[in-house]
């Protein structure tokens, strides 16, 4: 696997646990104790794979990621054969979806991975072989660097504000200010 797709795979598991840990922060306890625990197991492994370079616990990581999509499909599943409305599971449409593409794109890139290397365990599906696109190639990662982080913190973002969290946070330029004795400023630019 390829640097670039390591990189791209922690970015997708940073952004589903981020986005995880806002869901769960205010959704029933049940499911918060699922949300909030698969979150910081999805940004601890992302971590791991951006500071060792390489991927840990493959097989975990791709039934990790199916789990919360798996969640919250059963959720709402469950929610509407009740009679309950979708959104009585507590659960937000647009993060989850974010979160569940983030989910199945970690799945399928570790799956066509570990078929590639031949069923390879849990070290990573070509380690111990020299690779040449392993390996960064300078304009092309940095490129592949700014893209994944801009696709990734693109989806994770609207899906942070789309939280419970996210309508209960301060307005940026705002922090530390009330509300009334926010400056102004005259013509001349200065304040009062």
């Amino acid at each position: 696997m390829t640097s670039i797709s390591r990189l791209w795979l922690a970015f997708a598991a940073m952004g589903a646990g981020t986005i995880h840990l806002a869901v769960g922060a205010s959704a029933p306890v049940l499911l918060a104790i699922v949300l909030v625990g698969f979150g910081a197991a999805e940004l601890g492994w992302g971590v791991v794979t951006l500071v060792r370079g390489r991927l840990v616990a493959t097989d975990l990581a791709l039934f990790g990621a199916l789990i919360p999509v798996f969640v919250w499909g059963a959720t709402a599943t469950l929610g509407s054969g009740f009679g309950l409305p979708t959104g009585a599971t507590g659960l937000p449409l647009f993060p989850m979806v974010v979160a569940s593409l983030f989910g199945l794109f970690i799945a399928a890139a570790l799956a066509i991975g570990r078929r590639a290397a031949g069923g390879a365990g849990t070290a990573e599906p070509g380690a111990g072989r020299p690779n040449a696109a392993a390996s960064p190639q300078g304009w092309r990662f940095l490129v592949a660097l700014t893209i994944g982080g801009l696709l990734f913190s693109g989806l994770t973002t609207p899906a942070l504000a789309a939280t419970e969290a996210g309508a209960h946070a301060v307005a940026h330029g705002s922090h530390g200010l009330p509300a009334s004795t926010s400056p102004t400023l005259d013509p001349t630019g200065h304040q009062h």
